[in-house]
Protein backbone atom coordinates (compact mmCIF):
# COMPACT_ATOMS: atom_id res chain seq x y z
CA UNK A 1 0.00 0.00 0.00
CA UNK A 2 2.84 2.39 0.85
CA UNK A 3 4.25 1.92 -2.64
CA UNK A 4 1.07 3.36 -4.10
CA UNK A 5 0.64 6.29 -1.75
CA UNK A 6 1.57 8.69 -4.54
CA UNK A 7 -1.76 7.84 -6.15
CA UNK A 8 -3.63 9.44 -3.24
CA UNK A 9 -4.36 13.16 -3.35
CA UNK A 10 -3.58 14.72 0.00
CA UNK A 11 -5.11 18.15 -0.44
CA UNK A 12 -8.24 19.29 -2.21
CA UNK A 13 -6.60 22.32 -3.69
CA UNK A 14 -4.19 20.11 -5.66
CA UNK A 15 -7.01 18.44 -7.53
CA UNK A 16 -7.76 19.61 -11.02
CA UNK A 17 -9.97 18.36 -13.77
CA UNK A 18 -8.23 17.84 -17.07
CA UNK A 19 -10.23 19.86 -19.55
CA UNK A 20 -10.03 18.79 -23.14
CA UNK A 21 -11.69 20.74 -25.88
CA UNK A 22 -10.35 19.59 -29.23
CA UNK A 23 -9.87 22.28 -31.81
CA UNK A 24 -9.27 21.67 -35.50
CA UNK A 25 -5.62 21.52 -36.37
CA UNK A 26 -3.92 22.24 -39.59
CA UNK A 27 -2.06 19.42 -41.30
CA UNK A 28 1.20 18.38 -39.74
CA UNK A 29 4.32 20.03 -41.11
CA UNK A 30 5.47 18.26 -44.22
CA UNK A 31 8.22 15.80 -43.43
CA UNK A 32 11.28 15.66 -45.64
CA UNK A 33 11.50 12.13 -46.94
CA UNK A 34 14.22 10.28 -48.73
CA UNK A 35 13.29 7.08 -50.53
CA UNK A 36 15.02 4.41 -52.52
CA UNK A 37 14.01 4.31 -56.19
CA UNK A 38 11.12 1.98 -57.00
CA UNK A 39 12.23 -1.62 -57.03
CA UNK A 40 11.52 -3.87 -59.98
CA UNK A 41 8.65 -6.25 -59.25
CA UNK A 42 10.78 -9.27 -60.06
CA UNK A 43 13.51 -8.41 -57.56
CA UNK A 44 11.63 -10.52 -55.03
CA UNK A 45 10.43 -13.92 -56.04
CA UNK A 46 8.89 -16.75 -54.10
CA UNK A 47 9.65 -20.43 -54.58
CA UNK A 48 6.10 -21.11 -53.38
CA UNK A 49 4.22 -18.59 -55.52
CA UNK A 50 6.25 -17.38 -58.51
CA UNK A 51 3.17 -16.06 -60.35
CA UNK A 52 1.87 -13.82 -57.56
CA UNK A 53 4.07 -10.75 -58.12
CA UNK A 54 1.87 -7.70 -58.62
CA UNK A 55 2.24 -5.44 -61.68
CA UNK A 56 3.75 -1.98 -61.40
CA UNK A 57 1.67 0.34 -59.29
CA UNK A 58 -0.76 2.69 -60.96
CA UNK A 59 -0.09 6.45 -61.12
CA UNK A 60 -2.08 7.33 -57.97
CA UNK A 61 -2.08 5.13 -54.92
CA UNK A 62 -5.31 6.20 -53.20
CA UNK A 63 -3.42 6.97 -49.99
CA UNK A 64 -4.28 9.49 -47.30
CA UNK A 65 -2.38 10.64 -44.23
CA UNK A 66 -4.23 10.42 -40.92
CA UNK A 67 -3.33 12.83 -38.13
CA UNK A 68 -4.70 11.64 -34.80
CA UNK A 69 -4.84 13.44 -31.46
CA UNK A 70 -5.37 11.01 -28.60
CA UNK A 71 -6.24 11.52 -24.96
CA UNK A 72 -7.07 8.30 -23.12
CA UNK A 73 -8.95 8.26 -19.85
CA UNK A 74 -7.11 7.87 -16.58
CA UNK A 75 -8.68 4.80 -14.99
CA UNK A 76 -6.98 5.43 -11.65
CA UNK A 77 -8.35 8.99 -11.42
CA UNK A 78 -11.37 8.57 -13.68
CA UNK A 79 -12.53 12.20 -13.60
CA UNK A 80 -9.31 13.07 -15.46
CA UNK A 81 -7.80 12.32 -18.83
CA UNK A 82 -4.13 11.70 -19.56
CA UNK A 83 -1.92 14.02 -21.58
CA UNK A 84 -2.63 14.31 -25.29
CA UNK A 85 -0.53 12.44 -27.82
CA UNK A 86 -0.10 13.05 -31.54
CA UNK A 87 0.08 10.21 -34.04
CA UNK A 88 0.55 10.00 -37.80
CA UNK A 89 -0.77 7.03 -39.76
CA UNK A 90 -1.71 6.19 -43.32
CA UNK A 91 -4.96 4.97 -44.81
CA UNK A 92 -6.19 3.71 -48.16
CA UNK A 93 -9.35 4.82 -49.97
CA UNK A 94 -12.04 2.15 -50.47
CA UNK A 95 -14.60 4.29 -52.30
CA UNK A 96 -17.94 5.67 -51.08
CA UNK A 97 -16.08 8.17 -48.94
CA UNK A 98 -14.51 5.51 -46.70
CA UNK A 99 -10.87 5.14 -45.67
CA UNK A 100 -9.38 1.96 -44.22
CA UNK A 101 -6.65 2.27 -41.61
CA UNK A 102 -5.30 0.61 -38.49
CA UNK A 103 -7.36 0.66 -35.31
CA UNK A 104 -4.60 2.47 -33.44
CA UNK A 105 -5.35 5.61 -35.47
CA UNK A 106 -8.86 5.87 -33.99
CA UNK A 107 -8.53 4.31 -30.52
CA UNK A 108 -8.85 6.95 -27.76
CA UNK A 109 -8.81 9.69 -30.42
CA UNK A 110 -10.40 13.04 -29.58
CA UNK A 111 -9.64 14.51 -33.00
CA UNK A 112 -8.86 12.79 -36.30
CA UNK A 113 -7.87 14.51 -39.51
CA UNK A 114 -7.65 13.23 -43.08
CA UNK A 115 -4.90 14.87 -45.09
CA UNK A 116 -3.75 14.60 -48.66
CA UNK A 117 -0.22 13.19 -48.52
CA UNK A 118 1.25 16.33 -50.13
CA UNK A 119 -0.20 18.35 -47.20
CA UNK A 120 -2.18 20.58 -49.57
CA UNK A 121 -5.45 19.95 -47.75
CA UNK A 122 -6.62 18.49 -44.43
CA UNK A 123 -10.18 18.03 -43.16
CA UNK A 124 -11.75 16.74 -39.91
CA UNK A 125 -12.65 13.04 -39.94
CA UNK A 126 -15.01 10.82 -38.00
CA UNK A 127 -14.81 7.14 -37.10
CA UNK A 128 -17.33 4.96 -38.94
CA UNK A 129 -16.24 1.69 -37.37
CA UNK A 130 -13.53 0.49 -34.99
CA UNK A 131 -12.54 -3.03 -33.99
CA UNK A 132 -9.68 -3.09 -31.50
CA UNK A 133 -9.41 -6.88 -31.60
CA UNK A 134 -8.89 -6.98 -35.35
CA UNK A 135 -6.84 -3.77 -35.20
CA UNK A 136 -8.79 -1.98 -37.95
CA UNK A 137 -10.75 1.26 -38.33
CA UNK A 138 -12.92 2.82 -41.01
CA UNK A 139 -12.99 6.61 -41.36
CA UNK A 140 -14.83 9.22 -43.41
CA UNK A 141 -15.02 13.01 -43.51
CA UNK A 142 -16.69 14.79 -40.59
CA UNK A 143 -18.57 17.23 -42.84
CA UNK A 144 -20.34 16.46 -46.10
CA UNK A 145 -18.85 19.58 -47.72
CA UNK A 146 -15.40 17.95 -47.53
CA UNK A 147 -16.31 14.84 -49.49
CA UNK A 148 -14.57 16.26 -52.57
CA UNK A 149 -11.29 15.39 -50.82
CA UNK A 150 -11.69 11.95 -52.38
CA UNK A 151 -12.30 13.15 -55.94
CA UNK A 152 -8.76 12.50 -57.18
CA UNK A 153 -8.27 9.24 -55.28
CA UNK A 154 -8.77 5.86 -56.99
CA UNK A 155 -10.78 3.44 -54.84
CA UNK A 156 -9.40 0.00 -54.04
CA UNK A 157 -11.26 -3.26 -53.62
CA UNK A 158 -10.30 -6.01 -51.19
CA UNK A 159 -8.43 -8.86 -52.85
CA UNK A 160 -8.05 -12.53 -51.99
CA UNK A 161 -6.11 -13.53 -48.85
CA UNK A 162 -2.39 -14.08 -49.06
CA UNK A 163 -0.66 -17.33 -48.15
CA UNK A 164 2.93 -18.06 -47.17
CA UNK A 165 5.04 -17.40 -50.27
CA UNK A 166 2.69 -14.82 -51.79
CA UNK A 167 4.33 -11.69 -53.21
CA UNK A 168 2.56 -8.33 -52.97
CA UNK A 169 3.59 -4.70 -53.37
CA UNK A 170 3.97 -2.42 -50.39
CA UNK A 171 2.37 0.82 -51.55
CA UNK A 172 3.92 4.06 -50.27
CA UNK A 173 4.68 7.59 -51.47
CA UNK A 174 7.87 9.60 -51.89
CA UNK A 175 7.47 13.16 -50.57
CA UNK A 176 3.73 12.58 -50.52
CA UNK A 177 3.64 12.58 -54.34
CA UNK A 178 5.48 9.77 -56.11
CA UNK A 179 4.07 6.23 -55.71
CA UNK A 180 6.61 3.61 -54.69
CA UNK A 181 6.01 -0.12 -55.05
CA UNK A 182 8.22 -2.37 -52.92
CA UNK A 183 7.79 -6.11 -53.53
CA UNK A 184 7.28 -8.05 -50.28
CA UNK A 185 7.00 -11.80 -49.75
CA UNK A 186 5.00 -13.52 -47.01
CA UNK A 187 7.45 -15.48 -44.87
CA UNK A 188 5.40 -16.60 -41.89
CA UNK A 189 2.86 -15.85 -39.19
CA UNK A 190 3.12 -13.91 -35.97
CA UNK A 191 0.24 -15.36 -33.95
CA UNK A 192 0.43 -13.60 -30.59
CA UNK A 193 -3.34 -12.87 -30.55
CA UNK A 194 -4.75 -12.62 -34.05
CA UNK A 195 -2.56 -14.01 -36.84
CA UNK A 196 -0.47 -11.36 -38.58
CA UNK A 197 1.72 -12.06 -41.58
CA UNK A 198 5.42 -11.24 -41.53
CA UNK A 199 6.47 -9.96 -44.98
CA UNK A 200 10.03 -9.25 -46.03
CA UNK A 201 11.66 -7.29 -48.83
CA UNK A 202 14.94 -8.17 -50.53
CA UNK A 203 15.49 -4.51 -51.36
CA UNK A 204 15.76 -1.58 -48.92
CA UNK A 205 12.42 -0.37 -47.61
CA UNK A 206 11.34 3.24 -48.27
CA UNK A 207 12.40 5.80 -45.69
CA UNK A 208 8.99 6.09 -44.02
CA UNK A 209 6.76 3.05 -43.72
CA UNK A 210 3.83 4.08 -41.54
CA UNK A 211 1.10 1.88 -40.10
CA UNK A 212 -1.91 1.79 -42.39
CA UNK A 213 -0.07 1.45 -45.71
CA UNK A 214 -1.66 -1.16 -47.98
CA UNK A 215 -0.19 -4.17 -49.73
CA UNK A 216 -1.58 -4.53 -53.26
CA UNK A 217 -1.92 -7.30 -55.83
CA UNK A 218 -3.51 -6.48 -59.16
CA UNK A 219 -4.55 -3.12 -57.67
CA UNK A 220 -6.51 -4.78 -54.85
CA UNK A 221 -5.79 -4.59 -51.11
CA UNK A 222 -4.46 -7.87 -49.76
CA UNK A 223 -2.94 -6.58 -46.52
CA UNK A 224 -2.49 -3.56 -44.25
CA UNK A 225 0.78 -2.72 -42.49
CA UNK A 226 0.64 -2.63 -38.67
CA UNK A 227 4.36 -2.24 -37.91
CA UNK A 228 7.76 -2.09 -39.60
CA UNK A 229 11.17 -3.50 -38.67
CA UNK A 230 13.58 -1.62 -40.92
CA UNK A 231 16.63 -3.51 -39.68
CA UNK A 232 15.03 -6.78 -40.81
CA UNK A 233 13.43 -5.12 -43.88
CA UNK A 234 10.15 -6.62 -42.73
CA UNK A 235 6.60 -5.53 -41.96
CA UNK A 236 3.74 -7.12 -40.03
CA UNK A 237 0.40 -6.92 -41.79
CA UNK A 238 -3.28 -7.78 -41.41
CA UNK A 239 -4.39 -10.20 -44.11
CA UNK A 240 -7.26 -9.62 -46.54
CA UNK A 241 -9.52 -12.23 -44.91
CA UNK A 242 -9.59 -10.28 -41.64
CA UNK A 243 -10.04 -6.97 -43.47
CA UNK A 244 -13.06 -8.32 -45.32
CA UNK A 245 -14.47 -9.72 -42.09
CA UNK A 246 -14.10 -6.30 -40.46
CA UNK A 247 -15.90 -4.52 -43.29
CA UNK A 248 -18.80 -6.99 -43.23
CA UNK A 249 -19.32 -7.19 -39.46
CA UNK A 250 -22.23 -5.42 -37.78
CA UNK A 251 -21.45 -2.72 -35.24
CA UNK A 252 -22.82 -4.87 -32.43
CA UNK A 253 -20.59 -7.79 -33.44
CA UNK A 254 -17.21 -6.12 -33.33
CA UNK A 255 -14.40 -8.11 -31.79
CA UNK A 256 -13.30 -11.72 -31.96
CA UNK A 257 -14.89 -14.77 -30.31
CA UNK A 258 -14.05 -15.65 -26.72
CA UNK A 259 -15.02 -19.22 -25.89
CA UNK A 260 -13.98 -18.98 -22.23
CA UNK A 261 -11.54 -21.89 -22.22
CA UNK A 262 -8.11 -22.22 -20.65
CA UNK A 263 -5.75 -24.90 -21.91
CA UNK A 264 -2.72 -26.86 -20.73
CA UNK A 265 -0.23 -28.81 -22.85
CA UNK A 266 -0.30 -32.60 -22.88
CA UNK A 267 3.41 -33.21 -22.38
CA UNK A 268 3.16 -35.76 -19.56
CA UNK A 269 2.72 -39.33 -20.88
CA UNK A 270 1.48 -40.57 -17.49
CA UNK A 271 -1.22 -37.87 -17.43
CA UNK A 272 -2.13 -38.71 -21.03
CA UNK A 273 -2.70 -42.35 -20.10
CA UNK A 274 -4.89 -41.20 -17.20
CA UNK A 275 -6.97 -39.23 -19.74
CA UNK A 276 -7.23 -42.44 -21.83
CA UNK A 277 -5.59 -40.86 -24.86
CA UNK A 278 -4.07 -42.97 -27.58
CA UNK A 279 -0.25 -42.94 -27.79
CA UNK A 280 0.85 -39.95 -29.86
CA UNK A 281 -2.60 -38.34 -29.63
CA UNK A 282 -2.41 -34.57 -30.06
CA UNK A 283 -4.58 -32.04 -28.30
CA UNK A 284 -4.95 -29.56 -25.46
CA UNK A 285 -6.23 -30.26 -21.95
CA UNK A 286 -9.16 -28.03 -20.92
CA UNK A 287 -7.99 -26.72 -17.54
CA UNK A 288 -10.81 -24.21 -17.00
CA UNK A 289 -14.24 -23.38 -18.41
CA UNK A 290 -15.30 -19.85 -17.50
CA UNK A 291 -18.80 -19.37 -16.10
CA UNK A 292 -21.37 -17.71 -18.40
CA UNK A 293 -19.14 -18.48 -21.41
CA UNK A 294 -19.96 -19.92 -24.81
CA UNK A 295 -17.99 -23.05 -23.89
CA UNK A 296 -20.02 -23.61 -20.71
CA UNK A 297 -23.28 -23.07 -22.59
CA UNK A 298 -22.23 -25.67 -25.17
CA UNK A 299 -21.43 -28.26 -22.48
CA UNK A 300 -17.63 -28.31 -22.43
CA UNK A 301 -16.10 -29.32 -19.10
CA UNK A 302 -12.84 -29.07 -17.25
CA UNK A 303 -10.95 -32.28 -18.01
CA UNK A 304 -12.02 -32.49 -21.66
CA UNK A 305 -9.27 -32.73 -24.26
CA UNK A 306 -9.64 -30.60 -27.37
CA UNK A 307 -8.46 -32.78 -30.27
CA UNK A 308 -9.78 -30.97 -33.37
CA UNK A 309 -11.24 -27.69 -34.62
CA UNK A 310 -13.63 -27.81 -37.60
CA UNK A 311 -12.31 -31.27 -38.43
CA UNK A 312 -8.67 -30.14 -38.33
CA UNK A 313 -6.74 -32.37 -35.87
CA UNK A 314 -4.42 -30.84 -33.29
CA UNK A 315 -0.81 -31.97 -33.17
CA UNK A 316 1.15 -32.82 -30.04
CA UNK A 317 1.78 -29.14 -29.21
CA UNK A 318 -1.81 -28.01 -29.75
CA UNK A 319 -1.60 -26.66 -33.31
CA UNK A 320 -3.87 -27.31 -36.24
CA UNK A 321 -3.61 -26.31 -39.88
CA UNK A 322 -5.49 -23.09 -40.64
CA UNK A 323 -6.73 -22.98 -44.27
CA UNK A 324 -4.99 -19.61 -44.86
CA UNK A 325 -2.19 -19.27 -42.31
CA UNK A 326 -1.05 -22.86 -42.01
CA UNK A 327 -0.07 -24.30 -38.60
CA UNK A 328 -1.55 -22.15 -35.80
CA UNK A 329 -2.23 -22.72 -32.13
CA UNK A 330 -5.83 -23.74 -31.53
CA UNK A 331 -6.90 -20.50 -29.71
CA UNK A 332 -5.70 -18.40 -32.66
CA UNK A 333 -7.53 -20.67 -35.09
CA UNK A 334 -10.76 -20.35 -33.08
CA UNK A 335 -10.48 -16.54 -33.01
CA UNK A 336 -9.60 -16.11 -36.68
CA UNK A 337 -11.56 -18.84 -38.45
CA UNK A 338 -15.11 -17.50 -38.12
CA UNK A 339 -16.82 -14.27 -36.98
CA UNK A 340 -19.16 -13.78 -34.05
CA UNK A 341 -22.59 -15.33 -34.44
CA UNK A 342 -21.46 -18.41 -36.34
CA UNK A 343 -20.86 -21.87 -34.91
CA UNK A 344 -17.58 -23.76 -34.71
CA UNK A 345 -17.25 -27.54 -34.44
CA UNK A 346 -14.90 -28.76 -31.72
CA UNK A 347 -13.81 -32.38 -31.39
CA UNK A 348 -13.08 -33.47 -27.84
CA UNK A 349 -12.04 -36.57 -25.97
CA UNK A 350 -13.91 -37.12 -22.69
CA UNK A 351 -12.92 -40.15 -20.67
CA UNK A 352 -11.38 -41.68 -23.77
CA UNK A 353 -14.53 -41.27 -25.86
CA UNK A 354 -14.59 -38.95 -28.88
CA UNK A 355 -17.48 -36.53 -29.34
CA UNK A 356 -18.20 -33.38 -31.32
CA UNK A 357 -19.67 -30.18 -29.88
CA UNK A 358 -20.98 -27.19 -31.81
CA UNK A 359 -20.19 -23.93 -30.03
CA UNK A 360 -21.88 -20.65 -30.95
CA UNK A 361 -19.20 -17.98 -31.21
CA UNK A 362 -19.81 -15.03 -28.91
CA UNK A 363 -18.11 -12.83 -26.32
CA UNK A 364 -20.20 -13.81 -23.29
CA UNK A 365 -17.09 -14.85 -21.36
CA UNK A 366 -15.98 -11.21 -21.49
CA UNK A 367 -19.21 -9.23 -21.68
CA UNK A 368 -21.11 -11.15 -18.97
CA UNK A 369 -18.16 -11.46 -16.64
CA UNK A 370 -18.17 -9.56 -13.32
CA UNK A 371 -14.74 -8.36 -14.53
CA UNK A 372 -15.71 -7.09 -18.01
CA UNK A 373 -13.73 -5.29 -20.66
CA UNK A 374 -14.82 -1.69 -21.16
CA UNK A 375 -16.13 -0.70 -24.55
CA UNK A 376 -13.46 1.00 -26.68
CA UNK A 377 -13.41 4.75 -26.10
CA UNK A 378 -15.95 4.62 -23.28
CA UNK A 379 -15.42 6.77 -20.19
CA UNK A 380 -14.76 4.82 -16.97
CA UNK A 381 -17.58 4.85 -14.45
CA UNK A 382 -16.99 6.15 -10.95
CA UNK A 383 -18.71 7.60 -7.90
CA UNK A 384 -17.01 10.04 -5.51
CA UNK A 385 -18.80 10.08 -2.14
CA UNK A 386 -17.42 12.36 0.55
CA UNK A 387 -13.83 11.57 -0.53
CA UNK A 388 -14.33 7.84 -1.10
CA UNK A 389 -13.86 6.82 -4.72
CA UNK A 390 -15.90 3.80 -5.85
CA UNK A 391 -15.38 2.08 -9.21
CA UNK A 392 -16.59 -1.13 -10.85
CA UNK A 393 -13.65 -3.46 -11.34
CA UNK A 394 -12.88 -3.96 -15.03
CA UNK A 395 -9.99 -5.54 -16.85
CA UNK A 396 -9.02 -2.07 -18.15
CA UNK A 397 -8.76 -0.67 -14.61
CA UNK A 398 -6.83 -3.71 -13.35
CA UNK A 399 -4.43 -3.60 -16.31
CA UNK A 400 -3.64 0.08 -15.68
CA UNK A 401 -3.25 -0.48 -11.94
CA UNK A 402 -0.97 -3.46 -12.56
CA UNK A 403 1.23 -1.31 -14.79
CA UNK A 404 1.45 1.52 -12.26
CA UNK A 405 2.01 -0.70 -9.24
CA UNK A 406 3.96 -3.59 -10.83
CA UNK A 407 1.28 -5.95 -9.59
CA UNK A 408 -2.19 -6.08 -8.11
CA UNK A 409 -3.16 -5.58 -4.45
CA UNK A 410 -4.00 -8.80 -2.62
CA UNK A 411 -7.76 -8.07 -2.30
CA UNK A 412 -8.01 -7.76 -6.10
CA UNK A 413 -5.99 -10.92 -6.64
CA UNK A 414 -8.44 -12.76 -4.40
CA UNK A 415 -11.30 -11.44 -6.53
CA UNK A 416 -9.80 -12.98 -9.67
CA UNK A 417 -9.26 -16.29 -7.87
CA UNK A 418 -12.86 -16.42 -6.58
CA UNK A 419 -14.71 -15.25 -9.68
CA UNK A 420 -16.79 -18.47 -9.84
CA UNK A 421 -18.05 -17.95 -6.30
CA UNK A 422 -18.87 -14.32 -7.03
CA UNK A 423 -21.00 -15.34 -10.02
CA UNK A 424 -22.79 -18.00 -7.97
CA UNK A 425 -23.66 -15.30 -5.41
CA UNK A 426 -25.50 -13.45 -8.18
CA UNK A 427 -23.28 -10.38 -8.25
CA UNK A 428 -23.32 -8.77 -11.68
CA UNK A 429 -20.38 -6.48 -10.97
CA UNK A 430 -17.63 -6.15 -8.38
CA UNK A 431 -17.48 -2.69 -6.82
CA UNK A 432 -14.24 -1.51 -5.25
CA UNK A 433 -13.17 1.32 -2.98
CA UNK A 434 -10.12 2.36 -4.95
CA UNK A 435 -9.02 5.70 -3.48
CA UNK A 436 -9.59 7.85 -0.40
CA UNK A 437 -9.16 11.63 -0.45
CA UNK A 438 -8.71 13.10 3.03
CA UNK A 439 -11.84 15.09 3.96
CA UNK A 440 -13.77 15.56 7.21
CA UNK A 441 -16.03 12.68 6.06
CA UNK A 442 -13.12 10.23 5.61
CA UNK A 443 -11.30 11.09 8.84
CA UNK A 444 -9.63 7.91 10.08
CA UNK A 445 -10.14 6.07 6.80
CA UNK A 446 -7.54 7.86 4.67
CA UNK A 447 -5.25 4.79 4.53
CA UNK A 448 -7.93 2.59 2.98
CA UNK A 449 -8.10 1.71 -0.69
CA UNK A 450 -8.00 -1.21 -3.12
CA UNK A 451 -10.71 -3.20 -1.36
CA UNK A 452 -14.04 -4.68 -2.42
CA UNK A 453 -17.31 -3.24 -1.12
CA UNK A 454 -19.37 -6.19 0.08
CA UNK A 455 -22.40 -4.52 1.72
CA UNK A 456 -24.01 -1.14 2.39
CA UNK A 457 -26.25 -1.01 5.45
CA UNK A 458 -26.07 -4.84 5.58
CA UNK A 459 -27.44 -5.24 2.04
CA UNK A 460 -25.18 -7.04 -0.46
CA UNK A 461 -23.94 -4.88 -3.32
CA UNK A 462 -24.94 -6.55 -6.60
CA UNK A 463 -23.67 -3.99 -9.10
CA UNK A 464 -22.26 -0.49 -9.44
CA UNK A 465 -25.71 0.98 -10.06
CA UNK A 466 -26.98 -0.85 -6.99
CA UNK A 467 -24.22 0.72 -4.88
CA UNK A 468 -25.34 4.20 -5.97
CA UNK A 469 -28.93 3.38 -4.98
CA UNK A 470 -27.83 2.19 -1.55
CA UNK A 471 -25.67 5.26 -0.93
CA UNK A 472 -28.50 7.60 -2.02
CA UNK A 473 -31.06 5.93 0.24
CA UNK A 474 -31.60 7.81 3.55
CA UNK A 475 -30.97 6.05 6.86
CA UNK A 476 -32.90 6.59 10.12
CA UNK A 477 -29.90 7.85 12.10
CA UNK A 478 -28.10 9.53 9.19
CA UNK A 479 -25.21 7.05 9.40
CA UNK A 480 -24.22 4.82 6.48
CA UNK A 481 -22.52 1.53 7.32
CA UNK A 482 -20.25 -0.05 4.75
CA UNK A 483 -18.70 -3.55 4.79
CA UNK A 484 -15.40 -4.06 2.95
CA UNK A 485 -13.11 -7.08 2.54
CA UNK A 486 -10.13 -5.79 4.51
CA UNK A 487 -9.57 -4.34 8.01
CA UNK A 488 -11.40 -2.66 9.66
CA UNK A 489 -14.08 -4.51 7.61
CA UNK A 490 -16.80 -2.06 8.65
CA UNK A 491 -16.72 1.72 8.24
CA UNK A 492 -19.31 4.31 9.23
CA UNK A 493 -19.95 7.67 7.58
CA UNK A 494 -22.14 10.59 8.64
CA UNK A 495 -24.33 11.54 5.66
CA UNK A 496 -24.40 15.26 6.56
CA UNK A 497 -20.60 15.40 6.68
CA UNK A 498 -20.44 13.47 3.40
CA UNK A 499 -22.79 15.94 1.70
CA UNK A 500 -20.73 18.89 2.96
CA UNK A 501 -17.53 17.25 1.66
CA UNK A 502 -19.23 16.55 -1.69
CA UNK A 503 -20.11 20.22 -1.99
CA UNK A 504 -16.50 21.28 -1.41
CA UNK A 505 -15.16 18.65 -3.81
CA UNK A 506 -17.61 19.69 -6.51
CA UNK A 507 -16.81 23.40 -6.21
CA UNK A 508 -13.05 23.19 -5.80
CA UNK A 509 -11.78 20.06 -7.51
CA UNK A 510 -13.96 17.36 -9.08
CA UNK A 511 -16.85 19.05 -10.82
CA UNK A 512 -18.56 15.79 -11.77
CA UNK A 513 -18.76 13.54 -8.73
CA UNK A 514 -20.25 10.55 -10.51
CA UNK A 515 -20.36 8.99 -13.96
CA UNK A 516 -22.70 6.03 -14.04
CA UNK A 517 -22.52 5.11 -17.72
Amino acid sequence: MKKLRYLLIPVLGALATVACKPTPRTALEEKQKTHQPPADDHSVSSPVDQSSAAPKMEKSAGLLQINSTKQPFNHLRPWEKKDTEEGVYMGVYLGNGQVLTVGEAAADAIYVELSLPDQSRAVPAKVVKLDNDLGLALLTVQHEKDVDLFNALPPHEIGTPMHVGTVAQLCSLSNGLIPIATPMVVEGVDASFMPLYTMRSRTPLPQDVDSGLPLLRDGKIVGLVTSCDRREQAVACINADLIRRFLLEDDDKAGVPTLGLSFADLDDPVFNRYLKLEPGQGGLYVSEVLPLSAAEAAGLRKGDVLVSVEGMPLDNIGRCKHPIYGPLEAPQVIRSLKPLGEKILLGISRGGEYREINVELNRDAVEKSPLPDEKPGSAPRYLMWGGLLFQPLTTDYLDELRGEANGLPLPFLKVKENIDKIIQEGRREIVALTLVIPTPATLGYDTLGYCVVEKVNDEKVQSFAHLAELLDAPTPDGITKMTINQPPYEIYLDRKVVEAANDVLRRRAIHQLRRMQ
